[in-house]
């Protein structure tokens, strides 16, 4: 039976290359359809970590390049400890996976223009200047 990822590799490996363009700093978490799991290590936009099943370090980029999709998340500021043969070069990881960082335009956000005044508006009066008061009866 084939399985569906929500997600294929190339997708998760934008949204990584998101990450990295922003420079931001925590731990890319990747949750594989082979029931797998790879964890990046990110530093300022760094790729510093990575591990994928019991791989470590390049390693784990090539079994990662093996699996076909899944989900990911990316938990910032959370810092969770590696070993050291864990450690990847930046540069050759991002060669190695084909993605370079990416820095989305943020929404730009421009105002709604003001309704102007239509000729069927009419003004309120001042009180107690032809003013007519309906009292019921």
């Amino acid at each position: 039976m084939e399985r569906h990822s929500s997600l294929t590799l190339a997708q998760i490996l934008e949204r990584l290359a998101v990450v990295l363009g922003h420079k931001q700093t925590g731990t890319f978490y990747i949750a594989t359809d082979n029931n797998t799991s790879c964890r990046f290590g990110i530093n300022a936009g760094k790729l510093t970590h990575c591990t994928h099943r019991r791989d470590q370090g390049a390693a784990a980029l090539h079994s990662l390049l093996m699996t076909y999709g899944g989900s990911c998340s990316f938990s910032e500021n959370q810092s969770i400890p590696f070993r050291a043969d864990a450690a990847v070069d930046h540069q050759a990881s991002l060669t190695l996976l084909g993605i370079q960082p990416i820095i989305l335009p943020r929404a730009v956000v421009t105002p709604l223009p003001l309704p102007s005044a239509s000729p069927s508006v009419i003004p309120p009066r001042p009180l107690g200047v032809n003013n007519r008061f309906y009292r019921g009866g």
